[in-house]
């Protein structure tokens, strides 16, 4: 008999949980469709190219998650993240997880847009670009730190965003993640002070803030407290003066400036035969190549930035708008696309494009060209796979499905137009304003400190639908009659 009542009531507690899921699938259909969509796309790009696909900067987080020592030239807080999959040995572990984030963030995005008062279909909609976005696809398939950067201010946002009424300890989570965001991208590191105005223009009160300060901080102090140990320097890294340099170089007129110092005079770029920005940071023809002194020559690209600030500003200006145009032109100072494209056929590699599936390294060829897997690579593939048919067909989708420029342009003005005409919840204002600030800004610093390229702009093809999610919603709300 005791036998019979718990048996009943394990079929109840199952049938009610099954109900509970039924319901849930049935009130939520809309974002069902993308989910699909960004499933089956990511198991095709784990046929077409296993364990993923090769860049030349996994190096780097390969070798910091191996070695415990931040690399200089980028932050390093990814290989937190590669560290276990290194010593398992498995990058195939590390790209299926970096997939399985980007399905979560289609849901976790349309859970806050539903939770923030959207429409179920609108809510789905704004996450059609993060399921189906090649793009995006193609940084989760790589030993690339986009996929993280994204999940830690996706969830930054959810934590500050998701209550009315914000409580200190999810505003310390929020600046813990954002924090960590920060040590992914360095992008990510000038991004709190547009969290924090937000912050501020929303009333939460001083402990909320005080938490989300402190959260930030102890991500912030204690990463450049880490560098400082190994390195000398509380910095995040120590190569920022080269980026900025290559920016600015391509402009840089010595004949204008004034009271350059003798040790920076080398860096003066030969007018008379200009390089391109990547070839400034890159190239041999590079007046900083070889050199070590990151503080001269950040110390000469602050003097151009000084003395000639329209040409710096045209050139900022100039590389933000560009992610808003259509289709995706590269110009003479732009960092290739078809870095960031699947390949029409992988069993043909090479710079700039396509640098193979992620292989064994081999220590002879990786001492000449950087750019091939270093040995310590080696530890994390097994038997890499090829499917040139199945890469033919996402190479193809990828030329169409993306997020175009001008669609990103509407987003921002949707955010926009719900703030400046005032209609809807001040709060939900806010929280759109908030999401294409941090945004635009993310894009702005990218192109004021370093090259243009589109893998900089996935930032906004995953949250400026978001945006426009948030600023919608505000003008619906603000069409409803007065109860």
């Amino acid at each position: 008999m005791v036998n019979e009542r718990r048996t009943g009531a394990t079929s109840r507690r199952a049938a009610s949980v099954s109900g509970g899921a039924r319901s849930l699938l049935r009130r939520h259909w809309p974002v069902l469709l993308p989910v699909a969509a960004a499933v089956v796309l990511r198991v095709l790009a784990e046929i077409a190219i296993y364990p993923g696909i090769w860049f030349s900067d996994s190096n780097g987080y390969v070798k910091a998650a191996a070695t415990g020592i931040l690399t200089p030239t980028r932050v390093s807080g990814y290989a937190l993240l590669v560290s276990p999959f290194w010593h398992a040995g498995s990058a195939a572990a590390l790209i299926a997880l970096q997939h399985a984030i980007g399905i979560a963030l289609v849901v976790a995005l349309y859970a806050l847009l539903v939770r923030r008062g959207a429409p179920r279909w609108l809510a789905a909609l704004c996450v059609v670009p993060a399921a189906v976005d090649a793009y995006l696809i193609v940084v989760e398939h790589a030993i690339m730190s986009e996929t993280l950067y994204h999940a830690c201010l996706a969830g930054a946002l959810i934590a500050l965003l998701w209550s009315d009424r914000l409580s200190v300890p999810a505003a310390a989570v929020g600046g813990l993640l954002l924090g960590y965001a920060g040590v992914t991208r360095s992008v990510g590191v000038g991004l709190v002070a547009v969290f924090f105005v937000y912050l501020l223009a929303r009333r939460v009160g001083w402990r909320p803030l005080l938490g989300f300060a402190a959260g930030w901080l102890v991500i912030a102090g204690g990463y450049t407290t880490l560098f400082h140990h190994q390195h000398g320097s509380f910095a995040f890294e120590s190569t920022g003066g080269r980026f900025l340099y290559a920016r600015v170089a391509p402009f840089a007129d010595c004949a204008k400036l004034h009271g350059v110092p003798v040790d920076q005079r080398s860096l003066c770029p030969d007018p008379n035969h200009r390089l391109t920005t990547n070839s400034y940071l890159w190239s041999r023809r590079s007046p900083i190549r070889g050199r070590k002194d990151d503080f001269r020559i950040r110390s000469f690209a602050l003097r151009v930035v000084e003395q000639q600030p329209l040409d710096y500003i045209r050139v900022v200006a100039r590389g933000v708008v560009h992610y808003f145009e259509p289709g995706h032109r590269i110009g003479p100072n732009d960092y290739p696309v078809q870095v960031w494209q699947f390949p029409a056929d992988p069993r043909h590699w090479g710079y700039p494009g396509y640098r193979g599936p992620i292989r064994p390294g081999i220590p002879r060829l990786h001492k000449l060209h950087p750019i091939t897997p270093s040995r310590l690579v080696s530890r994390m593939v097994v038997r890499p796979r090829l499917n040139p048919g199945v890469s033919r067909v996402l190479h193809d989708y990828q030329r169409v499905v993306y997020t175009y420029g001008p669609l990103l342009a509407a987003c921002v003005i949707a955010a926009l137009a719900a703030l400046v005409t005032r209609r809807g919840s001040l709060r939900l204002r806010l929280d759109a304003a908030l999401v294409a600030g941090f945004v635009l800004a993310a894009l702005t610093i990218a192109q004021a400190l370093s090259v243009f390229s589109y893998r900089y702009g996935l930032i906004a093809a995953l949250y400026l639908p978001i945006a426009a999610g948030l600023g919608v919603t505000a003008l619906l709300q603000g069409r409803r009659p007065a109860a």
